[in-house]
């Protein structure tokens, strides 16, 4: 009887092409979203599950109590590791590492930027489970000079090299080995393992590794034995922090343990030893309701097309209640339509979304496959999704469908009953509308919240500005760099710094008012370690004072012992507010800062700019001149020539520093790069805005068809009294629209508290503008009266004569 059923449903499809087309469109746009996004999740679900001892590892994390709030960091000073061993002998698996995000590589004469490279103990591989291909990593890993390569790297490096010897900075190592190359799914990255015993002060700007109160890019890791919990580990911290800190640090320190689980969702510990960023698991419910909503969307539309067709279907019934036919019998006939339909939709979403996964994949940076025969869950889930989409598109045609009357339906003056159905079908046209205006309008949002980020003054120039390394810091070479620049005519400005006014390199300490004392306690700060030619490179605009002066640059040159120096320090506004004193009133103060705890006056204050992103507000920014600490060149150019401006840096550059490799950014590309996925958001509400209203315009078609077929008799008495097309095209919208409107006004509150919740994201953000819910509505109203008129206008061109023959 399923043979019969699926046969006579194939031979109904091809019969109305045009039905079944809409049908496996609509559907198979909604299955492709779901299944996306399923593929989605669950590749974030699976982050660092490939480790056996994944319910027992934790990393070691802590939390810093200041004036100004609580910050949470993921790095530790690099003694933790060592003492947690002799404190914690419970705990005998306990690796330490160093994250250096970046290093010039020399191998033989060649040189070249590698990324991802990590330092780590003999114990490493004892605490994750990557793969070694060669080599013994817990012998290697316990002597100084050694590193492992990862398979790729290996590969790109070597090649047919005879050497085994490769150089990291000013660091030699020896290859002893090679590892597989970490699964995406892992939040440690690394293209390299070199050991620990290797790592020196001059990766993190040549401080003591034995300092306490020094992080720069250490992680610790510890695997719990079975009997011990990590709250039993956790009540000893305390007195852990006492035994090993200061007595300030160790009051405002709070050490906890962060389970391996919750890293990759976890959105206040977000420094992680790789590139993978983390992310916020609301998303997963964000994306799981839109996939719903698109999905529920394309069945709304199954179910008013097949309402649609009924009249075409009611002979076809009654033939077949008057053979015999239960009504049972019959919801199971059109469910089965409904399977088919749905089996095939799903089979060509599984084709679009393997295209769409060579396009998703570079955009979201990850690597999602789509194991179909490997990946039981997924098998699953697509039994399921053909399951539930076949019952809940089927069911109701399927029940309408079948309690037609079998003597009523051979009447000549018989229209199918749609009043007892017409208020579901009109909600659900009223749903689909809802959706699409959340995604329309919240799209309109989005924009304007990313054109603010394009348009807001930052406090400082970007344009035409590059940044380059500086691998040497001496006098000598900075001063013969600078020299060589400005000689170029293409170069208007040149400054050498920690890093621009918003860049990937940064140093973070505390300061306090010097006169207070430390009882207070100290505010965090961006401290910049600039030269007196920064102000002018970046147009930053001074407030109060002065900025540094050649006599400031002289007291505090490198050649000098820093405890000779001559040191002053200029302040932003939002500096001076924290510490409650107006701008004007900062100058001749002193303050005191981390940075070696120097007291030094205030000689100046400059305007707030932003030194990150606007999801975060304007921080305290210290500057002083520390020529140590000069990681980081500012060459302002003409845009005029602007190609052999920069083949002229690159090559006096090269002239300078003969060793290292070149590599330049445009500002402006950086801080475009900070809205990266923010612009992502944007793409996808896009994207789904776009889909959610197609599918809907497919769906109203179908109503209109439904409607069209009730009224075509009313259509052609009115076209014999006279009716004019255009009066039978708002006999047909005015119903539509009324659906419309009552969607926006569901929808406007629903949006503004959504976008609202969304805005919060951002320090800076824009107003909600009321006009924007009505652009919003005009569009989707605009689609919806073409799709309106596109099928009325078929109904209202007909001969009356053909539809009022049978009276």
């Amino acid at each position: 009887m399923i043979k019969n059923y699926l046969t006579i449903a194939l031979r109904n499809f091809l019969k109305n092409k045009g039905y079944t087309l809409i049908n496996i469109l609509g559907l198979s746009l909604g299955l492709t979203a779901c299944i996306v996004i399923f593929l989605v999740i669950t590749y974030d679900i699976s982050f660092d599950r490939f480790h056996s001892k994944y319910d027992r590892i934790y990393r070691v994390v802590q939390e810093v109590k200041s004036p100004s709030g609580t910050g949470y960091g993921t790095v530790t000073p690099y003694p933790l590791a060592k003492a947690f061993r002799n404190d914690f002998p419970e705990v005998p698996l306990v690796t330490q590492m160093h994250y250096q995000g970046e290093a010039l590589l020399t191998i033989e004469t060649e040189k070249q930027r590698v990324n991802d490279i990590l330092f780590a103990d003999s114990l490493f591989f004892e605490v994750f489970d990557f793969e070694v291909l060669s080599g013994n990593p817990r012998v290697a890993l316990g002597e100084p000079g050694k590193v492992f390569l990862t398979k790729s790297t290996a590969d790109k490096i070597l090649k047919n090299k005879e050497t085994t010897h490769i150089k990291i900075d000013k660091v030699d190592l020896e290859v002893v080995g090679i590892i597989a190359d970490p699964p995406p799914t892992s939040h440690i990255s690394f293209t390299m393992i070199a050991s620990m015993a290797s790592f020196t002060p001059d990766f993190i700007g040549g401080f003591p590794l034995d300092r306490w109160g020094l992080t720069a890019r250490g992680y610790t890791y510890i695997v719990l034995p079975e009997q011990v919990t990590a709250q039993s580990i956790e009540s000893r911290f305390a007195a852990f922090g006492k035994k090993y800190r200061n007595a300030e640090d160790a009051s405002r320190t709070v050490q906890k343990l962060q389970p391996l689980r919750e890293i990759h969702f976890d959105e206040q510990y977000t420094d992680n030893p790789g590139h993978n960023e983390n992310i916020d698991a609301r998303e997963f419910v964000v994306m799981g309701v839109l996939g719903i909503f698109i999905l529920v969307i394309a069945c709304i539309n199954f179910i008013n097309l097949a309402t649609a067709l009924s009249e075409k279907k009611s002979k076809e019934i009654g033939i077949r209640k008057t053979l015999g036919a239960q009504r049972s019998q019959l919801t199971v006939y059109f469910l089965s339509e409904t399977f088919l339909l749905t089996t095939f939709a799903v089979l060509l979403s599984l084709g679009a979304t393997e295209w769409l996964l060579t396009w998703l994949n570079p955009f979201l940076k990850k690597e999602i496959d789509l194991p179909l025969f490997s990946n039981p869950v997924l098998i699953f889930f697509l039994v399921g999704l053909i399951i539930s989409t076949t019952l809940f598109a089927g069911f109701y045609p399927a029940v309408v469908l079948s309690r037609f009357n079998p003597t009523a339906v051979f009447r000549s003056s018989y229209s199918v009953p749609g009043s007892s159905g017409a208020f579901v079908r009109k909600s659900l046209v009223v749903f689909q509308f809802l959706i699409a205006h959340i995604l329309i309008i919240g799209t309109f949002i989005i924009a304007d919240q990313m054109r603010y980020f394009r348009s807001k003054p930052l406090g400082f120039d970007e344009n035409a500005i590059i940044t380059i390394s500086l691998p040497e810091r001496t006098k000598a070479v900075t001063s013969a760099l600078r020299t060589r620049l400005e000689q170029i005519p293409g170069v208007t400005n040149v400054t050498f710094g920690v890093g621009a006014p918003i860049s990937d390199n940064g140093m973070y300490t505390g300061f306090f008012l010097t006169e207070s004392g430390r009882a207070e306690g100290a505010y965090p700060t961006n401290f910049k370690t600039v030269d007196r030619h920064y102000l002018e490179t970046y147009n930053i605009k001074l407030a109060a004072g002065r900025w540094f002066n050649e006599a400031d640059e002289m007291g505090a040159a490198i050649d000098i012992p820093e405890g000779e120096r001559k040191i002053v320090y200029i302040v932003n506004k939002a500096a001076a507010r924290k510490l409650g004193i107006d701008p004007d009133d900062m100058i001749g103060r002193h303050i005191t800062t981390g940075m070696g705890d120097v007291d030094a006056e205030v000689v100046g204050v400059v305007e707030d700019f932003h030194v990150s992103s606007l999801h975060t507000e304007i921080a305290p920014v210290v500057f002083a001149i520390f020529p140590d600490y000069y990681y980081e060149g500012g060459v302002k150019l003409k845009t005029d020539n602007l190609s052999e401006t920069l083949a002229l840096v690159e090559t006096n550059w090269k002239d300078v520093f003969q060793d290292s490799f070149f590599e330049y950014e445009f500002l402006d590309q950086h801080l475009a790069s900070l809205y990266e996925r923010d612009e992502k958001t944007f793409a996808l509400f896009k994207v789904f805005a776009g889909v959610s209203i197609f599918i809907g315009c497919l769906g109203l078609y179908g109503l209109i068809s439904f409607v069209a077929n009730q009224k075509r008799k009313e259509v052609g008495i009115r076209k014999v009294m006279g009716a004019t097309i255009s009066s039978i095209l708002i006999l047909f919208s005015k119903e539509f629209v009324r659906l419309v409107i009552i969607a926006f006004v569901i929808a406007t509150p629903l949006t503004w508290y959504l976008m609202t919740q969304w805005l919060q994201g951002f320090a800076y953000k824009v107003e909600i503008s009321w006009p924007i819910f009505f652009v919003g509505f005009i569009a989707i109203l605009f689609v919806v009266l073409a799709t309106i008129a596109y099928r009325s206008l078929m109904a209202a061109k007909a001969n009356p004569a053909l539809t009022l023959r049978s009276e």
